[in-house]
Formats: structure tokens, sequence, C-alpha cells
């Protein structure tokens, strides 16, 4: 189950990212796309979030936002296996084998400590560091 947890753990951290994005303007677009669409539209690379990297996701967040501070700590209470403080970023890199390495079977290469119960405290605690960001949906 922790498996499946933490794949859904990915996910829903790329959602609210791509949310905050787009009520910072972004639209969630393929860029290499872009120049398939009519000039009309007006959408440009630098318009584009896209990808599954949330660490990816979330520098593009602190450029547009830059009260989002990926090096502001945070300290979860109970982990013993994952080093706290951690930074946001650290925090958010944590979770990107996730996506990579279990929704498609494939030699864990980044994965190596397994996934469990801590991951969901530091889940909790990114999604409440994400939430101010998304006042303007």
């Amino acid at each position: 189950m922790y498996l499946v947890a933490a794949t859904l753990g990915h996910h829903s951290l790329e959602m609210y990212l791509k949310a905050a994005l787009i009520s910072e303007g972004m639209t969630v677009f393929d860029p290499r796309r872009v120049s398939s669409l009519d000039p009309a539209v007006g959408l440009t690379a630098a318009d584009c979030a896209w990808g599954h990297s949330l660490a990816q996701l979330a520098r593009e967040l602190s450029k547009r936002r830059p009260d989002f501070d990926l090096s502001a700590q945070i300290n979860v209470p109970g982990c013993v296996v994952l080093e706290m403080p951690m930074t946001i970023n650290d925090a958010l890199a944590t979770f990107d084998p996730f996506f990579s390495e279990l929704r498609y079977p494939q030699e864990l290469r980044n994965l190596k400590e397994g996934v469990g119960e801590e991951e969901k405290l530091v889940l909790d605690e990114l999604v409440a560091r994400l939430k101010p960001f998304l006042s303007r949906i």
C-alpha cells in the first residue's frame, strides 16, 4: 500500500504545484508544441508549466513567487529515517522518484531506502506550505 500511496503523493504535489503556477498565469501545456498553435493564441514556451519533476515545477513557482522559498527549512516531528530538518526543495525532491520509478516498473536507482509512514508526514507539511499559493483559484 505504501508504494501506491507514494505515487499518489507525488501526483498530489504535482497538482498543487501546477495549480499554483496556473494561479500565476501559466498554462499547463507542452512548451515544445507551442509552435504548432495558432499565433493568435498568444502562448509562449515561457508561459508553460510542464513535466512531472516536482523540483523543476517548484523552481518555476519560486521564480514567479519569491515568497515561495525553496530553501526554507521544514522539521517534521516523528521522523527518524528521514533526516530533519530538510529544505522544501529537498522534501519535494524526495518525492520525484515515486513518479519516475514506482509508476513505471523498472530497476530502482534513486529510491533505495523504501517508502514508509514518514513520507506521509513530509507530504502533509508540503501541502500545508503550498496551500497559501492557491488562494487565487
